[in-house]
């Protein structure tokens, strides 16, 4: 089905699944028997990770999100999406609710929203879903259409299949081995034990009256809790259990659980004085979004955390108060942070010694450098000079010595004096180097005449 309307609860052709057994066991029937080009191992696993969690929900509702799949198989967001895009286009899964990156908690609180109440995003929700091609491959009776159909019973084709398949769980279960008739040869049962004659001889091979030393042993006798000691009588928790039931009936999340166990741990409320109305008006205020796994043991919890923090009101001593860690008094040690906050900084001291050591050195050398920059610079006294009138020595001369030096030295070229000369002696470099790469017979000139 590569519609996407076709992939639609409301629309979808396949029928409704509850169990995770029949979900893996269509998804391998689709995979194998190559209905889908692309489907494959990495198709069955992603199906596996979908089966476990479809317990969480009545309906077979399976949460989907991309990055938690992705990092459970080691794979990649798109390799993900393209398998779940299998399982829809095989009619395995069908979307219940398309997920949303709306801040359904403004949508909820409208106008009395503020930034504490935070963001929550809208889940994708997929439904577990069975082909028509496998239910007749298996040979079941269908009725109905769509993803209300129901299974309403099995073939002869259909049933020697389900024999052979509860055969092969059955051997899957037993680890492939037969099981043996039990010896029932003996004259009693393995979990009777024969009287044995009472002895008094020591592993070690003496006499030792162990019946004496027990009997003079001290007793110690176990403190069992007295009846009634919680002040709770038949007649008052048959009631507390009737109350149960009632509030079972209309919250959806503790349907199925133990009316024994809820009652006792809506203990709280009835002692209060709460009605089986009042108490399901506040489970409903719960807002609980999937079915916890032991509904007794949440409800207790939940009514622990919620008088603790404020937000669920009982009277005093109804609800066991959260143990606070012992806070303290900053005068129980030697110093004045106390031992916990010495043994803290010991430890420190023992593991980051030679990082703190160069850490602490090399703060002080730039809390130095920083010191030194910001102070005025210190004038430095003058040294005695060797000539005098020189402020200092050899860098400031006085007048009359300045002005012997220039009458005594030659003047300074510049300009074009100073291109002339140099000019010049290029000129005479370069004849110089010509005369010692090329050697020619000059006659020698003759006399001048007088």
């Amino acid at each position: 089905m590569r519609d996407a309307v076709d992939q639609e609860v409301d629309t979808t052709a396949s029928r409704q699944l509850r169990r995770a057994v029949d979900f893996l066991a269509a998804v391998r029937f689709m995979v194998e028997a190559g209905f889908h080009p692309h489907a494959g191992g990495t198709t069955l696993r992603l199906a596996e990770v979908f089966a476990t969690r479809m317990a969480r929900s009545k309906d077979g509702h399976v949460p989907f999100s991309a990055e938690a799949t992705a990092r459970m198989l080691g794979l990649k967001r798109r390799a993900v999406f393209n398998h779940t895009r299998y399982l829809r286009e095989l009619g395995l899964i069908a979307y219940v609710e398309h997920g949303s990156k709306r801040n359904v908690l403004r949508s909820r609180y409208g106008a009395k929203w503020t930034k504490e109440h935070g963001y929550r995003g809208t889940a994708t929700l997929f439904a577990a879903v069975a082909p028509r091609v496998w239910d007749e491959a298996m040979g079941r009776r269908i009725r109905g259409q769509g993803y209300g159909a129901r299974m309403t019973g099995v073939t002869p084709a259909g049933r020697i299949l389900a024999v052979a398949g509860a055969e092969d769980r059955r051997r899957q279960h037993a680890g492939g081995q037969p099981r043996r008739p039990v010896d029932n040869s003996r004259p009693c049962t393995p979990s009777v034990g024969v009287p044995q004659p009472r002895t008094t001889g020591a592993v070690d091979g003496g006499i030792r009256d162990r019946t004496r030393e027990r009997a003079c042993r001290e007793k110690k006798y176990r403190q069992h809790r007295g009846k009634g000691s919680t002040n709770w009588s038949a007649a008052r928790a048959a009631s507390a259990m009737q109350e149960a039931r009632s509030v079972r009936l209309h919250t959806w999340w503790t349907q199925g659980s133990c009316v024994r166990q809820l009652a006792y741990a809506l203990r709280p409320c009835f002692e209060a004085g709460w009605t089986w109305e009042e108490v399901a008006r506040e489970l409903a205020r719960w807002t609980v979004p999937l079915r916890p796994r032991h509904v007794a043991s949440y409800v207790a919890s939940e009514l622990r955390r919620r008088a603790n923090t404020g937000e669920l009101h009982l009277p005093d001593g109804l609800v066991a108060p959260y143990r606070q860690p012992e806070t303290s008094t900053w005068d129980d040690g030697t110093t004045p942070h106390g031992p916990r906050y010495t043994a803290m900084q010991a430890f420190k001291a023992r593991t980051y010694r030679p990082a703190a050591a160069r850490a602490a050195a090399a703060l002080t050398n730039t809390r130095w450098r920083v010191t030194r920059q910001r102070q005025p610079a210190q004038e430095r006294p003058a040294q005695e000079s060797r000539i005098p009138g020189a402020h200092p020595e050899n860098v400031q001369l006085t007048r009359q010595e300045f002005a012997s030096l220039v009458e005594n030295s030659p003047p300074v070229p510049a300009g074009e004096t100073l291109w002339a000369q140099a000019e010049e002696a290029t000129e005479h470099r370069l004849e110089a180097e010509c005369r010692r790469g090329t050697w020619e017979y000059q006659p020698p000139t003759p006399p001048e005449p007088r």
